[in-house]
């Protein structure tokens, strides 16, 4: 029976770098540069992970390689340092959707040994922040001190700086890849010469096509690409402004108590205040691309009645 894709949130939009991997041969061309091992499209069975982490719904693509790997992998343009913590929540539901599917639940109580895929844990980076080109995150980074060796856990994730100039050998590889980088880079380039974010990335959409640079995906997907990335700049730009703010009353409150325990209340309570104009026009975008009144009031703190103003305002 084939790892049939699990059951998704359909209104949690799909990244720019997860719909390109939606591709079974992007999949397999990316898993053959990672690991050396040949692989073709057929090898490859793309499956959906639906899990609550930190109350939020996170939808992340999983591979199924030839029925043996279980290949979690993530895009990610901002710090990881807690990468791990979130692959164990994913590769435990990845192994109960497995079992569930086969309806193999019973064989876990059984005495003969039952034998599940290898995981394998997989991001690729590519913020502003300066990384190495290759790092290792691990669980037990994040373990708290003490206790005896009763027993031990491990999960390793494998980070690669995907910023156009890093990895060479990869972008060798995996063609895919680099164009994405490029993409990306063609991005930043033009934020620098427009002022208008979306015309920026509208622009880089011209020009890669023009330039052969993940043309075919671009000719294929551009629109979404477009909306997907305008939407995630306004949510990150959203959070920033919030964020500032906790910063600067967290430092007046830290003169008094503390450094470390000011910047906590302030980064509460200024999460919680905002700029009610940002959080607005952050509103509004989150209703045209039409979300969940649910994810609306989480990312923007605001009430169902505020949102139903703005709704009815249109």
């Amino acid at each position: 029976m084939a790892f049939e894709e699990a059951k998704t949130n359909r209104e949690i939009k799909d990244g720019v770098f997860r719909i390109l991997l939606t591709n079974p041969e992007n999949a397999a061309e990316l898993y053959t540069a990672l690991t050396d091992i040949p692989c073709t499209a057929d090898d490859i069975e793309i499956f959906n992970i639906t899990t609550i982490v930190s109350g939020r719904i996170r939808n992340d693509l999983g591979l199924l390689v030839r029925g043996r790997i279980i290949f979690l992998g993530e895009h990610m343009s901002t710090l990881y340092a807690n990468l791990p913590i979130r692959f164990l929540i994913y590769v435990a539901e990845s192994y109960n959707t497995f079992i569930k599917i086969r309806g193999e639940e019973r064989f876990i109580y059984n005495s003969k040994l039952y034998k599940i895929p290898k995981p394998q844990f997989v991001v690729f980076y590519n913020g502003l922040t300066n990384r190495p080109e290759k790092e290792i995150l691990r669980l037990s980074d994040a373990f708290e001190e003490g206790g005896s060796n009763l027993g031990k856990l491990e999960l390793e994730v494998i980070v690669y700086n995907i910023n156009k100039g890093k990895n060479a050998e990869l972008f060798e590889k995996c063609p895919i890849l680099r164009q994405y980088a490029d993409f990306i880079a063609k991005i930043r380039e033009y934020e620098k010469i427009y002022t208008d974010y979306n015309k920026a990335v509208a622009e880089a959409v011209k020009y890669c096509i023009t330039h052969d640079i993940l043309a075919d995906f671009l000719k294929k997907n551009g629109g979404e690409v477009v909306s997907i990335l305008t939407a995630t700049f306004d949510e990150d730009v959203a959070k920033r402004v919030w964020q500032e703010e906790a910063r600067e009353e967290g430092m007046e409150k830290g003169l008094e108590k503390g450094l470390e325990k000011g910047l906590k209340k302030g980064l509460k309570k200024g999460l919680e205040k905002g700029r009610k104009e940002e959080r607005t026009s952050f509103a509004k975008k989150l209703i045209a691309y039409k979300e969940p009144l649910e994810k609306i009031i989480d990312l923007t703190g605001l009430t169902s009645a505020e949102i139903n103003k703005i709704i009815a305002k249109g």
